[in-house]
């Protein structure tokens, strides 16, 4: 009870942090698709707390990036639903070095959202294009971009 009671905890955390993303980066995005409401974000790994990062096997670094999404139906308000959904995507450097980002679904309750890492070299701004597709619903990309500089 103990051990899952910490494991909650520590997803709500990660929830948390990656919907309001310190120190000065971009919060969290959202995008309406019908009655979808898209949820994204992306941050350099070295803004996770050490124990978030070593519970979801993230190595903390500012020349790594993380996206998180988030799919919710329903109203953008306390009774929108969390959904399933197929998440895909790709981040581009300045120099147009393409990188396909893997994700993967993390369920925390009634929570599920999609993590996914990429490599970040030097000061760049990244562009990222995704495509989700939510459970029984159609596909829909947005494309949105984040300023990082690395150590």
């Amino acid at each position: 009870m103990k051990h899952a009671l910490r494991i909650t905890l520590i997803g709500a955390a990660l929830a948390l942090l990656l919907l309001l993303v310190p120190r000065g980066a971009a919060a969290a995005q959202a995008e309406r698709f019908g009655d979808y409401i898209v949820y994204y974000s992306a941050l350099a790994t070295d803004q996770l707390p050490p124990e978030v990062a070593k519970t979801y096997g993230f190595v903390r670094s500012s020349h790594r990036g993380l996206l998180n999404v988030a799919v919710k139906r329903g109203a953008a308000d306390a009774t929108a639903v969390a959904v399933a959904a197929e998440v895909s995507g790709s981040a581009t450097n300045l120099a147009n070095q393409r990188t396909t980002v893997r994700f993967r679904e993390v369920r925390d309750g009634d929570a599920i959202y999609y993590l996914g890492e990429f490599p970040v070299s030097g000061a760049d701004t990244m562009r990222f294009e995704l495509k989700v597709t939510p459970a029984g619903g159609a596909t829909h990309t947005l494309s949105f971009s984040q300023n990082y500089v690395t150590d």
